[in-house]
């Protein structure tokens, strides 16, 4: 307990920018160290967990490649045992050459079947029927062939299909072959088939690979590799049960590395093969190295701003603090003419407004009685001068009103009902932005605004302006945010037909679509530039747009986003534009809306 208040004692005494460094690394940085150490260490072991799965689902892609062209090798061999053809072939007896020739072209089951087949390389008869003649496909056994691994093999498998990795004679490779052999129907030696497998396509199944990826048979004769060098010899591949996965750690050229693999029988043989997939420790951790390094870094940077804030922020406080304790310091030797440039409304800013109310209650009890009369005086002129001002604010707009509406007179005594029809308008206009309100509007009365200002500039420009409002649903009784049309039809008018050669129109559109009010303004102006338009549309769809929007975007922007203010997210603005053809922007609005607070007021 002692020790405890030796502690608090110790962090009470210290500056406060020194506590917040301190609470910084006590309840921020260690923790988030420790959490980024454990965080990064996961998801090493993560890749290292994603490079054994991406080696487990290779080496099935690889087995299920396998076993499929050694099934068609099986099946190949199955159709031939029972082909009638081919033992009437090896059965007969021939005395002419040319018998012999003929009965080889007229069979072609040996070329169809290499032809439909890619993966096979060819397709031999080692036949005891000394009367044939040898063509590649039917070869006359010898006692050299007899004495052959691979014949006495076969001749041992009575009618199983031994696989063997041997050297053809024929086409001078070592290929892997299906041995099997014929017998007619009383059961007597035909011959033995041989069906070669392509070296090539054999290899296509695992070339692709991202590992090292090795075939193996029988007690680790290596029939196809993606390191060709090693391809023919024998590697110690550790026994494993058949048909179950292998997945562990050994040595292998050297280095440590993850053998994923899996011994199996193919179809109708007793031969077992094997396929191994080398993963290489180093290039798994060098992968995991190289996340946990950017991990670090990243913690690393995170850090040194965090620090740099925390120091910055702690700086700012304790710069608040002293100058209050200054202020503080002068207050009590008597001198009251604190700083009042004191930015802030945080806890310390509350207590030099405290400070500043005392200090005016210390200078109003000093100075009452001396300065009563002359600050009752100083009071009474503020007064009329607050009130001075608040008349001049209702003078100056009916004083402007006043002055149109005399010019307006003025030119109707003169005959003059054109100008005085605009001077009308201008002060409606005038009068009715400088009265806007919070609260509903009429949409009915905004068209009329929005004519009284296309009228205006109908008037300035003569023929080469012209409008037209078209209203196609009900709108009576509906009620809109003010200043909602005024200035997207003022954009249309001022970036759209001002600038245009010769006549130009703006044409408004109300209808109802879609359980939508669409309120339409297009004009055939100049329209607006893709890249200009894209950054309209940007803006208009981010509600909390830039401060430094400027010219065409500000009134859409400013009218977009009162309406998603009001109305909701689905209802806003829809800008389209095309260069010298004209632009238009949509307005979405609810289908019915009422002004509740005028009909509850009687308007």
């Amino acid at each position: 307990m002692n020790y405890l208040n030796k502690l608090l004692l110790v962090f009470n005494n210290m500056k406060i920018r020194n506590k917040l460094i301190f609470t910084y690394i006590i309840v921020v940085l260690i923790p988030v160290w420790i959490v980024g150490i454990y965080l990064t260490n996961s998801m090493r072991g993560m890749v290292i967990g994603r490079a054994i799965e991406e080696a487990n689902i290779n080496t099935s892609r690889t087995e299920q490649r396998l076993n499929e062209t050694l099934r068609i090798a099986a099946g190949v061999s199955d159709w031939m045992y029972f082909d009638a053809k081919l033992k009437e072939i090896t059965l007969k007896y021939y005395e002419d050459n040319w018998d012999i020739i003929k009965d080889y072209s007229e069979y072609v089951a040996f070329k169809d079947y290499l032809r439909s087949y890619k993966e096979l390389d060819s397709i031999r008869f080692y036949v005891n029927n000394q009367t044939l003649l040898d063509n590649g496909a039917f070869i006359k056994v010898t006692d050299k062939i007899e004495k052959q691994d691979w014949y006495q093999e076969a001749i041992k498998g009575d009618g199983r299909i031994v696989w063997k990795y041997s050297y053809d004679e024929i086409s001078r490779q070592t290929l892997l072959s299906a041995s099997r052999v014929i017998k007619d129907d009383r059961g007597c030696l035909l011959g033995v088939l041989v069906i070669n497998i392509n070296d090539l396509y054999l290899y296509s199944i695992i070339k692709d690979e991202p590992f090292e990826t090795i075939i193996t048979i029988g007690d680790g004769l290596v029939v196809n590799s993606t390191r060709r060098e090693i391809q023919g010899q024998i590697i110690d591949i550790k026994n494993t049960d058949i048909n179950k996965r292998i997945h562990r750690a050994e040595e292998y050229n050297g280095e440590k590395a993850m053998i994923i693999g899996k011994n199996f029988y193919p179809i109708k043989s007793s031969t077992p093969f094997s396929i191994r997939t080398i993963v290489p420790i180093n290039i798994i951790l060098s992968k995991a190295n190289q996340k946990s390094k950017l991990g670090f870094i990243i913690i690393g940077i995170s850090f040194i701003i965090s620090l740099g804030f925390i120091l910055l922020f702690s700086s700012l406080i304790s710069r608040r603090i002293i100058i209050l304790r200054k202020e503080m310091h002068k207050v009590v030797s008597g001198d009251f003419n604190i700083t009042k440039d004191f930015k802030g409304k945080d806890e310390i800013g509350e207590l030099y407004q405290d400070l500043n109310t005392m200090i005016k209650s210390i200078q109003k009890l000093i100075y009452e009685i001396y300065d009563h009369k002359l600050q009752g005086e100083q009071l009474a002129s503020r007064q009329k001068d607050i009130q001075f001002k608040m008349l001049a604010s209702q003078i100056n707009p009916h004083f402007l009103y006043n002055t149109l509406e005399t010019i307006r007179m003025k030119a109707h005594t003169n005959k003059q009902p054109e100008i005085a029809m605009i001077v009308k308008k201008l002060a409606k206009l005038m009068k009715r932005n400088l009265a806007v309100e919070d609260r509903l509007v009429a949409l009915r009365g905004e068209i009329e605004l929005v004519k009284d200002y296309l009228g205006i500039q109908k008037f300035r420009f003569g023929d080469k302006v012209d409008y037209e409002v078209n209203v196609s649903c009900d709108i009576e009784n509906y009620y809109v945010l003010p200043l909602l049309l005024q200035p997207i039809v003022e954009n249309a008018f001022v970036h759209g037909l001002e600038s245009k050669e010769g006549r130009g129109i703006i044409i408004i559109t109300i209808e109802e679509l879609n359980n939508k009010i669409i309120i339409s303004v297009e004009d055939d102006g100049i329209g607006i530039e893709e890249n200009k338009l894209i950054e309209i549309s940007e803006k208009l769809s981010c509600m909390d747009f830039p401060s430094t929007v400027q010219g065409q975007s500000i009134g859409l922007s400013n009218v977009n986003q009162r309406i998603k203010l009001f109305y909701g997210e689905i209802y806003g603005i829809r800008i389209e534009s095309q260069i010298n053809k004209g632009t238009k922007v949509d307005i979405f609005l609810p289908p019915k809306w009422r002004d509740k607070s005028a009909e509850a007021s009687g308007h």
